[in-house]
């Protein structure tokens, strides 16, 4: 199944994409319709509770409610917005694909490398990347994103992926040149720098979140093509280790690194600019699109 955030009628509110966010005649379910109030037993249409009510559960009476046509919407005529707007928290995971080591030259780390990304960076498919004026080089990194959907306190990998309740994707645009001078925090957490969509699709669509091609390519030009098989540490041992620093809430997303090809290692440096177009594809996730623009005055 796989859900999205929309806004049509001045009201945002969450739907079921039947389609890959792509073709003409994709189709939004209207979770705000009464005829599927039933199958929500009592949840509120939007993502983040239908993810704390337990969103496995509510996919599967979903699956067998009868979607009647008045509750579907063509997707030209609606808007996505991010498939959870406001995560609870985002854990960000830093230098994970062999790959990406291999390229700097760097050793493998003894254990994953944490930093926090803002929910309010998120924005949704479409919407524009805003460069702040002298910001210096910033670059894109394509990742898939995790989604926890029950609560995960010092959780074993060999069952942490039962705590996952979704996948998506994530681009952990970066500051680069801002981060090398002042740290991770600053160079992440810049407004509008955590592009994440087009929707979510239930972990039952991707039993294997290890052997997913994962890339990115700007106005056409492909600038990272890998796969997910070649994570350092994997979803699942994301999921067993934050567990054990923290308590994972449901609503919560981990992205989980990104592969070879950042901006600030091509020669000459591909860093982001206006007027381009970064589009970031997990396999079975969509492609997620944004544009680049220059913040105003």
């Amino acid at each position: 199944m796989r859900l999205v955030t929309f806004s049509s009628d001045g009201a945002e509110r969450a739907g079921l994409l039947l389609g890959d966010a792509s073709g003409p005649d994709d189709t939004v379910v209207d979770l705000a319709h009464p005829a599927l109030q039933p199958a929500l037993a009592g949840c509120p249409p939007q993502v983040l509770d239908l993810i704390r009510s337990g969103l496995a559960d509510a996919a599967a009476r979903l699956r067998a409610h009868a979607i009647p046509e008045a509750a579907q919407l063509p997707l030209r005529s609606v808007r996505l917005r991010a498939p959870l707007p406001r995560p609870g928290r985002i854990f960000g995971i830093a230098h994970n694909y062999v790959d990406a080591l291999a390229e700097r030259g760097a050793p493998h780390p003894a254990e994953p490398f944490l930093f926090m990304k803002e929910p309010w960076t998120v924005i949704g498919p479409g919407e524009p990347v805003v460069l702040p004026p002298g910001i210096g080089g910033c670059t894109y990194e394509a990742e898939i994103a995790a989604v926890i959907g029950r609560r995960a306190h010092g959780v074993r990998a060999e069952d942490a992926l039962n705590h996952v309740c979704a996948y998506g994707v994530f681009n952990d645009v970066s500051a680069s040149e801002l981060i090398r001078r002042d740290g991770f925090g600053p160079g992440k957490n810049i407004a509008t720098f955590g592009p994440f969509g087009p929707y979510l699709a239930t972990s039952d669509e991707v039993p294997d979140p290890q052997s997913l091609r994962i890339g990115l390519s700007i106005d056409g030009v492909s600038l990272q093509d890998s796969t997910t098989a070649r994570m350092l540490f994997s979803v699942a041992d994301l999921v067993a280790h934050l567990s054990r620093q923290t308590v994972l809430e449901p609503g919560d997303v981990i992205a989980t690194g990104t592969p070879a090809g950042i901006a600030a290692l091509r020669q000459p440096p591909a860093w982001i600019r206006p007027g381009s177009t970064m589009t970031a594809w997990v396999e079975g996730l969509g492609s997620l699109i944004s544009p680049i623009v220059e913040e105003g005055p």
